[in-house]
């Protein structure tokens, strides 16, 4: 009898992390496609702009509990704002300075700085940068709308693991 308790706990282990894992692709899915529109937009696959190809580039922390740093606040928070094609969003927002670096976005961005990290700035030279020659006008949020909180599925899912979790070792510890 002691055998079958064990087997139905591993069972449900396993299907408690099959289920965080499931759920969590679409998630990760979503913000592959938020990665790809950016480098796609912007062209920063190649080496020269290694700092903005990566997640960090609207993410203050990937690992849980993620949270999107303030470039990717502005990014979510825009009208035109779409997981699954987020290009207009990103024009939208170039003309701000998400970070509060007195850069705004599309300079960091055509220096491969961070636009959402204040401490990531294009270095100042005697000859003054060029400013993008594009003017794009900015989408306005409406009014009393406040960006998402940068909770994801996945943080519910991986708290509902790890109680779950608790929750079947007090059970074996009840038992003994």
């Amino acid at each position: 009898m002691g055998g079958n308790n064990f087997m139905n706990r591993k069972v449900l282990v396993i299907l408690l992390m099959t289920i965080v894992f499931l759920i969590g692709v679409p998630q990760v899915e979503a913000n592959r496609n938020i990665f790809n529109n950016f480098t796609k937009l912007y062209n920063v696959s190649n080496v020269s702009y290694a700092n903005l190809n990566t997640c960090k580039t609207c993410m203050a922390s990937t690992t849980p509990p993620v949270s999107w740093n303030k470039y990717g606040l502005d990014l979510r928070s825009n009208a035109a704002f779409d997981r699954n094609n987020s290009i207009q969003a990103m024009k939208n927002i170039e003309p701000l300075d998400s970070d509060g670096d007195k850069f705004i976005n599309i300079d960091e961005i055509h220096n491969s700085t961070l636009p959402g990290n204040e401490s990531d700035f294009p270095m100042i030279s005697i000859t003054p940068l060029q400013s993008s020659p594009t003017v794009l006008t900015q989408t306005q949020t409406p009014t009393g709308t406040e960006p998402k909180p940068a909770y994801t599925v996945m943080n519910g899912f991986v708290t509902i693991f790890i109680l779950a979790i608790v929750l079947l070792l007090r059970y074996q510890k009840e038992k003994e």
